[in-house]
């Protein structure tokens, strides 16, 4: 996977007034603003591979909230927002006397997958690539999983895109300043091995999220990266997991559908779980454990059992 940019910048907008009968003017403010820029750190910087293949014209997208509070104290109140596809040349001047909390959410080749994000009192805003000011007006679902997509279009509490969170809390600006926002990846990663799949086609439900399809022709494994419903505690806690049910069913030739596997899988932040399971007529003998996660970035796999037993783990299995 391609390194992730390490700029982001905000554009102030300052306001004119008029004045009754007169000319336009812009008044000298009495705040001192100062200049700063916003990087990335954590685990974003890092990423280096990914088992899916990249668009040749794919964009992250980035959705930043900015929130304000006089220095000392921690009653932030909302200050400005943005939607990026880019993190070329942006800065943000932030008042003096105020410290600063920025919420970062960052959709990996979302430019290919998501339609819009979401305010709470304009509904639906595209990509702006400026910043917007405003003590009402703000992201809406910032922390959850919920997104907007164009492919398929729907909305989804858990869309089958990688993605991370940031948070930086408590920032008082000063000249020269740049402000890193931690990041951490939201997202898991599931791999479905299909044994004895010699026809038909297989449809895989992970619950509220997209649905896949995995015909005979084109193989017996199918890998996806999906977010989860809850990012803002899968950021707060490195060993976050969601409960969720997977279902699966074998569509035969003659379209007849059969349910193959039907149970709730522990999935772990920033984990591959690789969950292989047999071409069965009996839905009952499909019934199966995950016995163990290993690292996403080691690329280890695990081999779930077909007869409801736990099975070892095989490093070397692919």
């Amino acid at each position: 996977m391609k390194k992730i940019s390490t700029a982001i910048s905000i554009i102030v907008a300052l306001f004119a007034t008029i004045s009754c009968g007169e000319k336009p003017v812009i008044p000298e403010s009495t705040d001192s603003f100062v200049q700063v820029k916003l990087g990335f750190t954590g685990e974003a910087p890092n990423i280096t591979t990914t088992p899916m293949t990249k668009a040749d014209d794919a964009k992250d997208w980035y959705q930043i909230q900015v929130y304000s509070a006089p220095v000392g104290s921690t009653n932030y109140s909302y200050y400005g927002y943005g939607f990026f596809d880019s993190t070329d040349n942006m800065i943000i001047n932030l008042k003096e006397g105020y410290q600063y909390k920025f919420v970062a959410d960052m959709i990996v080749d979302a430019s290919e997958k998501i339609y819009k994000f979401s305010l709470v009192n304009s509904g639906w805003a595209a990509i702006g690539n400026s910043f917007y000011f405003s003590a009402d007006e703000h992201i809406r679902f910032l922390g959850e999983g919920y997104l907007y997509m164009e492919i398929p279009w729907d909305t989804y509490n858990r869309p089958d895109i990688d993605r991370f969170y940031g948070i930086t809390e408590g920032y008082v600006p000063e000249e020269g300043g740049s402000v890193s926002i931690d990041m951490k990846r939201v997202a898991f990663g599931a791999k479905f091995v299909a044994k004895e799949f010699t026809s038909g086609s297989l449809e895989i439900q992970v619950d509220q999220c997209p649905t896949k399809t995995l015909e005979y022709s084109d193989g017996s494994e199918l890998e996806m990266i999906v977010s989860f419903k809850n990012t803002a505690r899968a950021y707060a806690n490195d060993e976050y997991s969601e409960s969720i049910a997977v279902n699966i069913i074998w569509v035969k030739e003659d379209g007849v559908r059969t349910p193959i596997v039907s149970q709730d899988i522990t999935f772990v932040r920033n984990h591959l779980t690789t969950i292989e399971f047999e071409i069965k007529e009996s839905a009952q003998s499909n019934s199966f454990n995950i016995s163990a996660d290993e690292e996403w970035e080691n690329g280890e796999t695990i081999v779930a059992g077909g007869d409801g037993t736990n099975t070892e783990v095989n490093p070397d299995a692919n």
